[in-house]
């Protein structure tokens, strides 16, 4: 597994975290489709910045996931600013 953390700007906070509740068609089901886990952050200062944790399997599928059709249409609907988005990979040293 490869821990990546991603970070983004969001339309409305509130909106972002409803997309993230577990049910059919929730973001969480999605990474699950490329066998990913995520944690969810948002700020308590700016309940509109917010950030991930997730914990990948295969790279190559969740880069493809964030460039697909499918992955585009979920983090607009949420509202993601998709210019703010910056992703990490964990790297060993």
């Amino acid at each position: 597994m490869t821990t990546v953390i991603a970070t983004h700007e969001v339309e409305d906070g509130n909106r972002w975290i409803k997309g993230w509740k577990r049910k059919p068609g929730s973001c969480h089901e999605l990474m699950a489709s490329i066998e990913a886990t995520a944690r969810i952050f948002r700020s308590p200062v700016n309940p509109n910045l917010t950030g991930l944790i997730i914990e990948v399997a295969d790279v190559g599928k969740f880069n493809a996931l964030l460039q697909s059709d499918e992955g585009q249409k979920a983090m607009k609907e949420d509202g993601v600013k998709i210019e703010t988005l910056h992703v990490g990979y964990e790297t060993s040293i």
